[in-house]
């Protein structure tokens, strides 16, 4: 089988771009795993959700790898045979992987804002089309769409059957529709508690970005969707159907590591907020006020009183001067890390408060500094 210089062209794309963006998600989700289990054990279901499908998309961009001929000229048809069966196989991984990754986020915004019942909904109701288009897929693919399986891919095989090209067509725009909504979805969702986030307005604006990188999975899967309908289309030349396989491929694996950044990346904000500080950027430095639900929105918000003092103005008048420092909101992340330091010492047979302790005394204090608010100072006239 003839490989056209434009097929080892997008072979060798794919395989310089993925290796990079793999190295980077393996970083990253590293990264965040370490915070997880660091100093002490705070691992959820939503980072079980993303393990398993970090290495399900490693898997997968394995299999396509597999696939790639980076040199134009003439390969075996078995090689060929082989490449296509790697690609069939890697359509059910790809779906069970994006099916871990979206629900590791929607566990993750769960965990974060878990008191409202509206949101509890929308956001399980997004893991049950995921879940239940992730089963399907693998059903479809294994077991519907062939019969013998190994015709999928071999195209030496006479008996048994596959299902006609518009039926498979279908079941790829469906499974790219599911995918498409509900990366949109969760990555606007934040929005809805971020706007409401006493914190200034770049630092919010950050997250958002960092948050945001499912557009960019949403972008990937809309090109792919183009991309399908060409490969399916009888009046595609046949020299044009190993690259745009080639093209799939690689756009397959670019949404699901985007899909493993976005759900990494946002875990790393402290450590990119170092990086920024470092360079002279400051994500607090911000105009932004507090709304007129003042800083006490949930968790351990409120304002701690400094001192007071009573003197004479100029005028002559006497006064009392009230210095209090407020406190803004404190998410679910700092009072699960407050109550595994506790468990920690408990432990470890701590005979002192952990915030007396001096490990994580250092460890609260550097964490609460990040949390102060503007000092107010009253003045009441006596």
């Amino acid at each position: 089988m003839p490989v056209s210089e434009r097929s080892a062209y997008l072979s060798r794309v794919f395989i310089g771009v993925t290796t990079v963006l793999v190295l980077l998600c393996t970083l990253t989700f590293a990264t965040r795993m370490y915070q997880r289990v660091r100093p002490v054990w705070k691992v959820g279901w939503d980072d079980y959700f993303i393990l398993v499908g970090y290495c399900l998309s490693i898997i997968d961009w394995a299999f396509m790898l597999l696939q790639q001929v980076p040199q134009a000229g003439m390969i075996p048809i078995e090689q060929s045979i082989h490449a296509t069966r790697y690609g069939w196989i890697g359509i059910g991984i790809w779906g069970l992987s994006m099916t871990c990754l979206k629900v590791s986020v929607a566990l993750t915004l769960l965990r974060i804002q878990s008191k409202s019942l509206p949101w509890a909904i929308f956001l399980y109701s997004i893991i049950g089309l995921q879940v239940a288009y992730g089963v399907l897929n693998l059903i479809f693919n294994l077991g519907i769409a062939c019969r013998p399986l190994a015709k999928a891919w071999d195209f030496r095989i006479i008996d048994g059957y596959c299902v006609p090209t518009e039926v498979m067509r279908a079941a790829s725009n469906t499974g790219s529709g599911v995918n498409i909504v509900t990366d949109v979805l969760l990555s606007l969702a934040p929005a809805v508690f971020l706007r409401k986030l006493n914190r200034p307005l770049r630092e919010r604006m950050f997250i958002c970005f960092l948050m945001g990188l499912g557009l960019i999975a949403s972008a990937w899967s809309i090109i792919k969707t183009v991309q399908v309908q060409k490969f399916y289309d009888p009046a595609l030349p046949l020299d044009d159907l190993f690259p745009i396989g080639i093209s799939i491929s690689t756009y397959t694996i670019l949404e699901q590591l985007t899909g493993i950044l976005a759900a990494c990346v946002p875990a790393l904000k402290g450590i990119l907020q170092s990086c920024l500080g470092s360079m002279g950027v400051s994500l607090n430095d911000s105009r932004s006020r507090p709304g007129r639900s003042g800083y006490i929105m949930s968790g351990r918000a409120g304002t701690s009183k400094v001192g007071t003092g009573t003197g004479t103005m100029p005028s002559g008048i006497t006064a009392t001067t009230t210095t209090t420092v407020a406190y803004p909101f404190r998410s679910e992340y700092d009072d699960e890390e407050e109550k595994g330091f506790e468990m920690h010492g408990m432990r470890r047979g701590m005979s002192t408060p952990p915030r007396s302790n001096p490990k994580a005394g250092t460890f609260f204090r550097e964490r609460d500094s990040e949390f102060k608010g503007p000092v107010v100072t009253t003045v009441q006239a006596a």
